[in-house]
This record gives structure tokens, sequence and C-alpha cells, in this order.
């Protein structure tokens, strides 16, 4: 084996290498992702989650390698395979944010869980969401003080919490 050949060996071996690497870091977060949002779809109070049908986990045996949210419904991923965006618009949701491990989506940028039945307090875990740009809570039932947390979110360009049971002063730290 010439030179050039051996030098073509080790830059594809290298390359499979990084690419199966990349593969398991991905579909790792996928699962945490995915076992989240299983998680919070169990504590919602409704009965009726026909939206919601295609958030199933596949068996036990299979969970490593096809776990991805990617293609449930009103989640989208980025090129990785990392949820980036959840929009549940009006899907009939009635529960609770307690159950929301918002530690477990570092690349979520958009939520939209507005026209629902949600309620409680706004947890203040929301405000470890670095990359959250856009957050629209508007027309549910929360209650009590917005976070001050949410100050902590520094590239949120809309906020939106109308028409909700929100309470007290608006905190200085979303200024």
């Amino acid at each position: 084996m010439g030179l050039l050949e051996k030098q073509l060996c080790l830059v594809s071996l290298v390359l499979f290498v990084t690419l199966f690497s990349a593969t398991i870091n991905v579909t790792s977060a996928s699962v945490k992702e995915a076992n989240a949002l299983i998680t919070w779809k169990a504590t919602l109070q409704s009965t009726n989650h026909s939206l919601l049908t295609s958030w199933i986990l596949p068996p036990h045996d299979n969970i490593s390698t096809s776990a991805s949210p990617c293609s449930w419904f009103g989640v989208t991923c980025n090129f990785d395979g990392s949820v980036n965006r959840l929009n549940l618009t009006n899907s009939s949701l009635n529960g609770m944010l307690d159950n929301f491990t918002f530690s477990s989506f570092p690349n979520l940028a958009y939520i939209d869980l507005s026209m629902n039945n949600l309620f409680g307090v706004i947890p203040s875990l929301i405000g470890s969401l670095s990359k959250l740009i856009y957050l629209d809570l508007s027309i549910n039932q929360f209650s009590g003080n917005i976070p001050p947390q949410i100050g902590l979110l520094t590239n949120l360009d809309t906020l939106h919490m109308v028409e909700n049971q929100l309470n007290g002063p608006i905190p200085q730290e979303i200024c």
C-alpha cells in the first residue's frame, strides 16, 4: 500500500469515527428529550390527547436507536436532531408546567403553548433555556407572579403572556 493510499485510509477512518460519535451523541440527546416530553405528557390531565398520539417511545429494546421526538406532533428539531421548537398552540393541553424538565432541552429556541388550559405557576426553571428566542404562554390559566428568572433569557426577543391569571409587578429583570 502506497503512502497516498495509507493517508486516504486514515482520513476515512477518522471521518467514520467522527460521524459515528456524533450519531451516538445525537441519539442520547434525542432519547433524553423524548423521555422528558413523554414524562410531561403523562402529567397532562386532558382525557383527549389525540394531538399527542405521535408522542410514543419505541419498545425498550429499540429505545437507543429510534427514540427521536423529531417527527412528533408540534416538535421540530435542528440539523443535529435536538429539539429546537415546540409549537403546541391550541392543542387542548390541560395541566401544569411543573413536570416539564426545561434543562433537558439545551437547544430549545421557540415555545408556543398558547390557547390551551395550562395552569399553575410558571416555573422559575424556565430561565435555564439559554437559547430561547420566542415564548408564547398567552391565553391559558397561569397564575402567580412572572418569575424573575425569565430575565436570564438573554436571547428572548418575543414574550407573550396575555390572558392569564398572572398578578404582581413585571420583574425588573425582564426589562
